[in-house]
């Protein structure tokens, strides 16, 4: 199979898109480590991953949570091959009135977590490996009420291709996908919260619906696959159901 013999780990990956990319690392032969805050949801996913997924506790907003993960892969599994930084958060709210521990929250997850992952995984791993950030279409064009959490991801667009200068050396491909509307949990909260978001992000994509995980998961896979993608490094691809043009045309 196309990952037999990797180990992954993979953040934010006990629900929504990172478990449904865990889940096709895992159908494909990688070893998985899923890392997010709540047990309980990362052992009913560990549970449905089956043998080859273990878990480690903790929030990306520690530095020390990236320590620990990637200790766990080295010592469990042998190696560290693929990185998919996928944990986040969206708090909505206009920037001038958002509260200051509502924007910490985010640059911390969004920003500062996936940076704690890169530091600590890339002397771990070795010539071939691949590294995906999720960030986010919002990334891409603003939106208000998202302005916050819009800039963390615009920064993490500005990283990918300075982590893959950075990293090739080492024979380290990091590539981003930018992701527009998905059902996930935090996007179902965040319909909650902004009404008329669930008709504004079908209005203004051209396929005219919401995404599931596993149309986000599928071309994360392919950029972390070597044998598909390995020319490809510090591109970011948006998955967006045609977002940017949609709100332009």
């Amino acid at each position: 199979m196309r990952f037999d013999g990797k180990t992954a780990i993979v953040t934010g990956g006990s629900e929504g898109i990172g478990f449904a990319i865990a889940e096709g690392l895992a159908g494909a032969g990688a070893r998985v480590v899923l890392v997010a805050r709540r047990e309980d949801v990362l052992k009913q996913a560990v549970d449905a991953l089956g043998e080859n997924a273990s878990y480690v506790v903790g929030d990306v907003l520690d530095d020390d949570t990236a320590r620990r993960a990637v200790a766990h892969a080295v010592d469990t599994y042998g190696s560290l091959d693929l990185l998919v930084s996928n944990a986040g958060t969206l708090m909505p709210g206009a920037v001038a009135e958002q509260p200051l521990e509502q924007i910490d929250a985010m640059i911390g997850t969004n920003l500062r977590g996936p940076i704690s992952f890169v530091r600590h995984a890339a002397p771990a791993m070795g010539d071939s490996s691949a590294v995906v950030i999720v960030s986010s279409a919002t990334g891409r064009m603003p939106m208000a009420g998202q302005g916050i959490y819009g800039a963390t991801k615009a920064a993490l667009n500005y990283l990918v291709p300075t982590w893959a200068m950075e990293l090739a050396p080492k024979g380290i491909r990091v590539n981003g996908v930018c992701p527009g509307g998905t059902y996930t949990p935090a996007l179902r909260a965040a319909i909650s919260a902004i009404p008329g978001l669930d008709d504004i992000t079908v209005r203004t994509n051209l396929i005219k619906r919401i995404a599931n995980p596993s149309e986000i998961a599928h071309p994360v896979l392919t950029l972390l696959d070597n044998s598909v993608s390995g020319y490809v490094t510090g591109s970011v691809w948006d998955i967006d159901g045609g977002y940017q043009r949609g709100r332009t045309g």
